[in-house]
């Protein structure tokens, strides 16, 4: 479950809030935002604070979105946080459904039927034909990338195929997945970096420039590098593949798809060694 996924969820939860609970003519977008701290949950969203008909109903509205929120199977929790905010948790399993539909957006596009769609995350993972960040973020805004910051998502993503050839080298099989299984807190963190990057790009080229997509981007590779550290896709030589294995090379997959579609939209090239 992605921020544009909570979004539209928030959107529904509104419309069905009782009569005089939202202000009238209540239309702006509803904000889906990372918390401060992990330890709030995976999301959290000003809803309540933002379309509340008065300040006093604001905990009111919030309780109304907790309730709703919470009858998706993806949301393990929904909690209000004064004034007027709304924490949500995921389950390991919705948390990881980011992974699963990049790879198969990516494998759909691969074939050639991808069609008129232009969701969030096909925008992300959509071929550019722009030659640099300022024809692409803003058409006539002067746009720096830095060139370092460039090279460090360069290493990133070649960390990523570093450990994508030693999974193949060791045959860990491609089926028998369970994303569910996705949940050390390294994965978490990786899984919701993954997760925030169309929403980074769409705000980077609402604002005319590259910053909020490529802190997005570093914070990702920053992660992956920490994840694989921590829990590794390749087992060692005495240990058996398990699911979770397997489960961690479609993550791994769908990293670099992602690091690789963000350099791209940068301008820049995605080279699998360095």
């Amino acid at each position: 479950m992605t921020p544009e996924d909570l979004q539209t969820a928030l959107a529904r939860a509104l419309a069905t809030a009782e009569a005089g609970l939202v202000a009238p003519g209540f239309d702006t977008p509803v904000d889906v935002l990372a918390p401060t701290r992990p330890t709030l949950g995976d999301w959290t969203t000003p809803a309540a604070l933002r379309a509340a008909s008065a300040p006093e109903r604001r905990t009111e509205l919030a309780a109304h979105l907790c309730t709703e929120l919470s009858r998706h199977p993806e949301v393990a929790d929904a909690v209000i946080a004064e004034p007027g905010f709304v924490n949500v948790t995921l389950t390991p399993a919705g948390r990881a459904q980011v992974v699963c539909d990049i790879v198969t957006v990516a494998e759909t596009d691969a074939d050639g039927n991808a069609g008129q769609d232009r969701t969030p995350l096909r925008s992300l993972l959509a071929p550019s034909d722009r030659e640099s960040a300022q024809e692409l973020l803003a058409d006539g805004i002067d746009v720096h990338i830095d060139p370092c910051a460039v090279d460090d998502l360069r290493r990133g993503h070649a960390a990523a195929c570093r450990e994508r050839r030693r999974a193949q080298r060791a045959g860990i099989p491609t089926d028998g997945i369970d994303a569910a299984r996705l949940e050390h807190p390294c994965e978490t963190r990786m899984l919701n970096a993954v997760a925030g990057l169309p929403s980074a790009l769409e705000r980077s080229r609402r604002l005319g420039e590259a910053d909020p997509f490529l802190m997005a981007l570093l914070d990702l590779a920053d992660t992956v590098e920490d994840w694989i550290r921590r829990c590794p896709v390749t087992p060692t030589v005495d240990e058996d593949i398990t699911v979770t294995h397997t489960s961690r090379l479609l993550a791994l997959r769908a990293v670099i798809i992602v690091l690789a579609a963000g350099l791209r939209q940068l301008g820049a090239s995605a080279p699998e060694r360095i």
